[in-house]
């Protein structure tokens, strides 16, 4: 018995399991004479068969394939059918003719199928026959299905036939014009920017909003000559597609008359319900000029909902940043209107430092009279932009205020701007604030500030029975950017307040440029009883980078906490010398497994022979977990 009536006798067994086999191999052996009893298990087997049979048919391919598959097609059963457009959108190339001649065919649905099926074949043979179904056969739907196959084909030899068929009912027109979306040839934009005259309102949005994705420049002239005919939605459409098509930036290079039409068009766009179109107008109009623009954005966003409508209240923050402060813009102050007053401060906050400085008097007039939330964005603009001459406002937040932001807010304006000896006072007073958050603003502002009586205070406070003034004394004085509080500085190392020594390291290594004249006084604190404090000594020692401290980096591989050597381990790892891989190693040979891990971790990373070399070493350890993070950290350094 050959091997093809073996398969044939399985393919006939009742045993669903072994016709399932039989399919298999009929399928890897590519065996045409097993196609008869495939194809009547496609109609007649259980699930498992029909799918084992299907995929068969898919790998044996082949003229004979294609033809035994086609009239699948017309059976009355829809899994058979639908099971047969699948396999012929994959093989179908195989016998391209046989599939196109059944466009001939009496039945519609046939029809149908077949002209879907040619738009998987990625042939161009497909083309000729699926423009002749477009443009002559009676049913509705074929046409439709043609047209949309000659878009997922792509080839431009078929945009003339879709360009014909934008004469037909609109329920072609619809899949004409996706297909020429997709397709993009030369002629497609022009022909549809002409059809627009004599189409439906719901086939001219759709060519208008396929004109915007398609990218063609040469069409925005003639989108805009369109407006003026257009109903309001349609116009609205073209808005969109014309912002898409050119972008901000080039709006702006339109002709002056152009230019005119097109802004009123935009701001009629504003009342559009559909949101991108609201999106387009408002980016459109950000190159636009005059207080109508601003007027018309602000009306609009009146009528914006604050949790719904986030993206379109960025773009109308956005649009009015561009428009700049005009006279309208500053009415918006003078209004009530909470959200209006807010996106117009924030709007006024994103402008250039010259538009700011024109609302600086009409904020300084209204403030007072907003509310809160008003009056802390408000602020923001007065900070960015304010003179020095504004002093005396900023002055009366720190004694009239009461919200944390906006006396943050001045103590940061008086210490950027200000050195005059009341707003020094004002700030030191700051100093004793209840809030922890202003108590640091005042410090950095009286540090901004660098004004000598507030250097004398801080000398002062360093002998302060309060650890809170001592810290912020010292922490100041580190900042100072002055050698003279060197030694002020070393004095503080030995104070008992953890923090207050902490700062005082910190500012020692920021104000010292011989960092060898700290090395006793780093020595002492890596000895420190607090474990808080050994690890901050690492830390600002090990960002320096320095050379200096590697002996100290070294030493703390010992330190009996295993968090200080991992921390000192990262720190020498970031030198990227040899001289530490020693070190490192006999780290690795005598701490837990955690610290072991670091080493392995930090050896891949310096990556240098010795470190990879040891990495080899480590491959063996008894830890199985170690020796595989090893060859981890080897195959990073073999891999750069």
């Amino acid at each position: 018995m050959s091997g093809c009536d073996k398969i044939l006798n399985q393919l006939r067994s009742d045993d669903s399991e072994s016709v399932r086999d039989a399919a298999f191999v009929a399928g890897s052996e590519k065996m045409e004479c097993a196609v008869p009893e495939l194809i009547r298990h496609i109609q007649e087997g259980n699930l498992g068969v029909q799918e084992a049979a299907d995929r068969a048919l898919r790998v044996i391919r082949g003229k004979k394939t294609v033809q035994t598959v086609i009239p699948l097609l017309a059976s009355e059963e829809a899994p058979v059918r639908n099971a047969a457009m699948d396999i012929l959108r994959e093989i179908a190339e195989d016998d391209l003719e046989s599939v196109m001649n059944q466009l001939g065919s009496t039945d519609p649905d046939l029809r149908i199928f077949v002209s879907d099926i040619l738009g998987s074949s990625n042939s161009l043979f497909a083309v000729a026959p699926l423009c002749d179904a477009l443009l002559k056969d009676e049913e509705v739907n074929v046409r439709y299905q043609a047209a949309v196959s000659l878009g997922e084909l792509g080839f431009s030899d078929a945009a003339d036939s879709l360009i014909q068929a934008l004469e037909d009912e609109e329920w072609v027109q619809f899949s004409v014009i996706e297909a020429l979306t997709k397709i993009g040839a030369a002629q497609t934009a022009g022909a549809l920017v002409r059809a627009l005259g004599h189409s439906t309102p719901l086939v001219a949005s759709m060519i208008v909003e396929a004109l915007g994705e398609m990218g063609d420049l040469k069409i925005v002239p003639l989108l805009i000559e369109q407006m003026a005919t257009a109903p309001a939605p349609l116009q609205n459409k073209i808005c969109r597609a014309v912002v898409q098509l050119l972008g901000d930036k080039t709006l702006e290079l339109l002709p002056a008359e152009k230019r005119d039409q097109f802004n009123n068009a935009l701001l009629a766009a504003l009342e559009d319900e559909d949101e991108q179109i609201q999106l387009a107008a408002l980016r459109g109009l950000s190159t636009a000029k005059g207080d109508e623009a601003t007027q018309k954005v602000m009306s609009t966003v009146a009528t914006f909902n604050v949790d719904r409508d986030t993206d379109k209240l960025i773009a109308a923050v956005e649009c009015l940043a561009h428009l700049g402060c005009n006279n309208a813009m500053l009415d918006v102050f003078l209004d009530d209107n909470e959200l209006a007053l807010r996106v117009a401060a924030e709007a006024v906050s994103r402008m250039s430092e010259d538009e700011m400085k024109k609302a600086i008097p009409t904020l300084l007039s209204v403030f007072n009279d907003k509310g809160l939330f008003v009056q802390r964005d408000l602020i923001t603009v007065l900070v960015k932009a304010a003179s020095s001459s504004e002093e005396m406002f900023f002055q009366n937040m720190l004694n009239e205020h009461t919200d944390e932001l906006i006396i943050k807010k001045a103590l940061y304006f008086l210490g950027e701007n200000t050195n005059s000896p009341k707003s020094a006072e004002m700030i030191f007073e700051m100093l004793s604030h209840e809030s922890f958050e202003v108590k640091d603003a005042a410090l950095e502002a009286a540090i901004a500030m660098n004004n000598e009586m507030l250097w004398i205070r801080f000398v002062s406070r360093v002998e302060s029975e309060d650890a809170t003034e001592r810290m912020m004394a010292v922490y100041a004085l580190g900042k100072s950017m002055n050698d003279v509080h060197v030694e002020l500085l070393k004095e503080a190392l030995s104070d008992p307040v953890v923090d207050v020594r902490l700062v005082a390291l910190e500012g020692l290594i920021a104000l010292s440029s011989e960092p060898a004249t700290l090395v006793d006084q780093v020595q002492a604190l890596l000895h420190d009883s607090n474990r808080d404090i050994r690890l901050a000594v690492i830390d600002m020692i090990g960002k320096t980078q320095s050379e200096i401290y590697q002996t100290d980096l070294i030493e703390a591989l010992n330190d009996e906490d295993d968090w200080v050597a991992i921390r000192a381990i990262e720190h020498l790892s970031a030198l990227h010398t040899d001289e530490v891989v020693e070190p490192l190693l006999n780290v690795f040979a005598a701490r837990s497994v955690l610290v072991q891990h670091k080493v392995v971790k930090m050896l891949g990373k310096m990556g240098t022979e010795r470190c990879f070399g040891a990495l080899l070493t480590m491959m063996s350890h008894d830890d199985p977990e170690i020796c595989e993070a090893a060859e981890r950290a080897a195959d990073q350094i073999r891999s750069r």
